[in-house]
């Protein structure tokens, strides 16, 4: 099984609060220091953000920015809907 696979079957079995709460932060997701976080960065850092990417990508660019990001896990931990 692939590592990509592992970590979306993680993202199903723990929690969203509980990944928002202890989520790492935009700068050490941020593998290639651009900015922002691509689909790609999100799956292998924190891949629960995938449930909630297209709502919390605002300008539909198809990543996120640092606003976004926050947006993402207040969304998970349902601060926000």
């Amino acid at each position: 099984m692939s590592m990509k696979m592992k970590g979306l079957l993680a993202a199903l079995l723990i929690p969203a609060a509980a990944i928002a709460a202890e989520a790492p932060d935009f700068k050490t997701l941020d593998q290639d220091k651009d900015g922002y976080l691509s689909r790609d960065e999100i799956t292998e850092g924190i891949p629960q953000v995938l449930t909630v990417f297209s709502r919390v990508d605002a300008n539909k660019d198809g990543k996120l920015d640092p606003r976004e990001y926050e947006m993402a896990l207040r969304v998970l931990s349902g601060q926000q809907s």
